[in-house]
């Protein structure tokens, strides 16, 4: 950590310079799109023509822009600085749009390389139960895998009327796989659902794989919707609550953690029920 201090000391001025501007965050990540003109990015940016004037030698002074006949273009370092403003802006966004959430819910189960990507989820709406509805979020989430033609997901917790939805979409041809957690596959391998396991796991569009531990949380994620839940801090985990999303990004970001933890199971076949 003391060397990441260094660095910051190194660059402090040049981070001042980046995030203290409005103007300038703007024009950066605005000419990621193309080169534009400063009557285009007053238009757009909604300042007038001598700030954008002004931002912009300040942002060629820094090595960041070039202007050339058609406009101002960004350079190699501006596009880098620009993608990165883009990361943080998405993040915050993802935290301060629903900050109760990510305050009170356990995150030490996404890998630090997926926290890195959070931004992924700042479109996300937080499905949450209501008095007056307390299966909303459970509600919408079964109306929402019943049109899946792909199917992805870590399963921590077990509801029965998970195995008669899965086997209907199985037979449907879905194409799925599941991560299961010890717990539910201890419920899984319980005589009241054995049989069925066994006929889900001889099927080509079927695949299980078992993890060696636990995992504080739960999601699944389609071809078109990622639906996301965690556990509280206190360990229990949140039925409430539902992170939904329709992005690409965001069903990008649920692949990947599907591929992390998949890819530290063990792969489960009929012979080992």
């Amino acid at each position: 950590m003391n060397d990441l201090y260094k660095i910051y000391e190194e660059i402090d001025e040049e981070l001042k310079f980046l995030t203290t501007s409005g103007v300038r965050i703007k024009m950066l990540t605005s000419l990621l799109e193309a080169p534009k003109t400063s009557t285009q990015l007053k238009d757009e940016i909604g300042v007038g023509a001598s700030t954008v004037i002004h931002s912009a030698r300040d942002l060629e002074k820094e090595g960041l822009l070039i202007e050339k006949a058609d406009g101002y273009h960004l350079t190699g370092a501006g596009k880098i600085l620009a993608y990165k403003l883009i990361d943080v802006i998405t993040t915050i966004r993802t935290v301060a749009g629903e900050k109760e959430f990510w305050i009170n819910h356990d995150i030490s189960d996404i890998p630090p390389e997926l926290i890195l990507k959070i931004g992924a989820l700042a479109n996300a709406k937080i499905i949450r139960d209501t008095p007056t509805n307390l299966m909303r979020g459970l509600s919408l989430y079964f109306k929402l895998i019943r049109k899946a033609k792909e199917m992805r997901g870590i399963s921590s917790i077990f509801h029965p009327k998970f195995p008669d939805i899965i086997e209907k979409l199985a037979e449907r041809g879905v194409e799925m796989e599941f991560v299961v957690t010890p717990n539910v596959f201890n419920t899984l391998t319980q005589s009241k659902y054995k049989k069925r396991l066994i006929g889900l796991l001889e099927r080509d569009n079927f695949s299980l794989y078992l993890s060696e531990k636990e995992i504080k949380l739960a999601f699944t994620v389609t071809d078109f919707v990622l639906s996301f839940a965690l556990y509280f801090t206190d360990g229990n985990f949140d039925n409430s609550q539902d992170l939904i999303s329709y992005e690409e990004e965001a069903i990008k970001w649920g692949r990947e953690l599907f591929e992390y933890y998949k890819s530290k199971a063990k792969p489960i076949s009929a012979e080992d029920i």
